[in-house]
Order: structure tokens, then sequence, then C-alpha cells
């Protein structure tokens, strides 16, 4: 890959990140049934998933730059 392909990966990885964490927002406190609070762990966790999968390829890409 080279230098430009990298960059432009890293642009799309912010881009991607920015999205990922903007789309559950804050957790709410506010009483939920086990339906909803098992749904919404789930969510969290393969948002969590998602970004650090993002977030060490942008990592090792940095890397690869020397930056």
């Amino acid at each position: 890959m080279s230098e430009e392909e990298k960059r432009t990966r890293l642009r799309q990885i912010e881009e991607t990140l920015a999205t990922v964490r903007g789309e559950l927002g804050d957790r709410s406190d506010d009483p939920q049934d086990y339906g909803d609070a098992g749904q919404d762990l789930v969510a969290r966790e393969e948002h969590a998933a998602q970004l650090e999968a993002l977030e060490t390829e942008r990592d090792r890409l940095l890397e690869e730059l020397g930056e």
C-alpha cells in the first residue's frame, strides 16, 4: 500500500470512528425491560468491537507512516 493510499485509509477510518462513536449516544439510566437492556448491551459490545478494530488499524497505519 502506498503512502497516499495509507493516508486515504486513515481519513476513512477517522470518519468511520466518528460515525460509530456517535451512533449510540450516551447510556441512559432510565429503567428498561430486560429485552431492551439486552439489545442495548449487545449493540454497545458490537460498537466497542468495531471501534477497537478500527483503532488498531489506525495505529498500525500511523506507525507505518512514522507518525
